[in-house]
């Protein structure tokens, strides 16, 4: 049997520079991250076919509204970066938006701009008369700070397509992690509306990426330093039995630990520690989407575009990634071939084909106009599936996150990253995560 002094279950983003932080805080210790496949990097991971780099678990970009943490995200790929100012859209209808729409709406008709200016005034009007006001779920968020015609004209009908929930069931205790979502300053969304161009998100609006090897690269850099200082990695492991010990926990009946950190989704981790009844009734209400990213290798020259969001209802994938132009090395040839990847949210119960899957980014892709002849312009296309992509915050699931990690941290188990923590947090938000709770460690 192997003993060590910590474990760490999950080996993404959260489990590696988890295991790597502890590592250097305590030079000598023994760290075992442990994960069930065989290839590591969780939603961080990248793949390469035919001169094709792909990120397969959805896109990913660096960026923060915290200088210290994006300095030491950056420092971990060592030069092997390279920085974008964004060009993000909304399509809407044949027209792309910039992003973020509010701060574009000089590029709608005077008409339109002035019903979206009344009904975001007349939303500051009511928030400032109801002292103490607080948002119930999402939808009353959008119109309490963006107004009805925004929401209803882009919010609404985006939101309603990643989520793929009610609007009026999903809490709102995610958005006000800094970063998460911007909230827009009155003084810009009116200069807009007069016709001025205004930035907004501006912590997003320079982003950063890997010059080579995708994002996994990021992760892969912090991986070779782990292993380097003596950290041990465990693939192709799932955690299906955790027992508490007088001395610590023992995960499968061979590997004993002295102290526990999860990255695991916490509903496996729930049925891993063969909780109580209730707890494991509680697992069952975590609420999440899957991920589908459906790669193309394309003949054509990618337009001066980074992502797009997507709220047309016959139009499958929510956005799509010129992730050509993340990278020149994300392709062959820049000039002659671009890198897309599509995404595609599905709840737990809904199940699609790849083929159904790529043969509907195909049609989404021609009908908006990314592709005119499909059978010229495509090389080839991949797909992948991540199951565990986006935590859906409903109240319900909020409410039975909390219980489950109240019980999990009784026991002494520290939780982390996006879904050890069962919280929509960006790259940068988890090793921010990591980094204060495991301090007191």
């Amino acid at each position: 049997m192997a003993l060590f002094d910590v474990g760490v279950l999950g080996c993404g983003w959260a489990g590696i520079t988890a295991s790597y932080v502890l590592s250097l805080k305590y030079p000598g210790s023994s760290i075992v991250c442990i994960d069930k496949d065989e290839s590591l990097g969780g939603l961080l991971r990248s793949v390469e076919l035919g001169g094709f780099t792909f990120d397969v678990g959805g896109s990913h970009i660096i960026f923060s509204n915290n200088s210290d943490i994006l300095n030491e995200v950056l420092s971990f790929l060592d030069g092997n970066v390279t920085h974008h100012e964004r060009k993000t859209y909304i399509l809407l209808n044949d027209m792309y938006v910039p992003y973020p729409f509010e701060n574009s709406l000089y590029v709608l008709p005077p008409a339109k701009r002035g019903e979206i200016l009344i009904s975001f005034i007349e939303s500051l009007l009511y928030r400032s008369s109801q002292p103490g006001w607080e948002p119930r779920n999402l939808r009353e968020w959008m119109y309490g700070f963006f107004g009805k015609e925004l929401s209803k004209l882009y919010l609404e009908p985006y939101n309603s397509k990643l989520w793929k929930r009610s609007l009026d069931e999903i809490d709102v205790d995610w958005i006000y992690t800094p970063g998460r979502l911007p909230i827009p300053d009155w003084r810009d969304v009116i200069l807009s509306g007069a016709g001025v161009r205004t930035e907004g998100y501006r912590e997003q609006a320079r982003f950063y990426y890997p010059l080579r090897g995708g994002i996994q690269s990021l992760f892969n850099r912090v991986l070779d330093r782990a292993l380097r200082i003596g950290v041990k990695v465990v693939k192709g492991f799932r955690v299906v039995s955790i027992r508490k010990l007088s001395s610590g926990w023992l995960i499968n009946g061979k590997i004993e630990v002295k102290r526990l950190i999860s990255t695991i989704p916490l509903n496996e981790l729930a049925v891993a520690m063969d909780l109580q009844e209730r707890e494991q009734r509680l697992a069952k209400q975590l609420d999440y989407n899957s991920v589908v990213v459906v790669g193309m290798a394309l003949k054509k020259k990618a337009p001066q575009m980074h992502w797009v969001y997507n709220i047309r209802d016959d139009v499958i994938f929510h956005r799509h990634i010129w992730m050509s132009n993340y990278s020149p090395y994300n392709t062959p040839n820049n000039d002659t071939y671009s890198t897309l990847v599509a995404e595609i949210t599905l709840p737990p119960t809904k199940k699609l084909s790849k083929e159904e899957l790529v043969g509907e980014v195909l049609s989404g892709l021609t009908k908006i106009g990314v592709l005119e002849n499909p059978d010229k312009e495509v090389l080839f296309t991949e797909s992948w599936v991540q199951e565990y992509g986006y935590p859906v915050h409903t109240v319900k699931s909020n409410t039975a996150r909390n219980e489950l990690l109240r019980v999990v941290v009784e026991e002494g188990i520290i939780t982390l990253g996006r879904w050890g923590s069962w919280r929509y947090l960006n790259m940068d938000k988890v090793y921010e995560q990591v980094i204060t709770s495991l301090k007191t460690l």
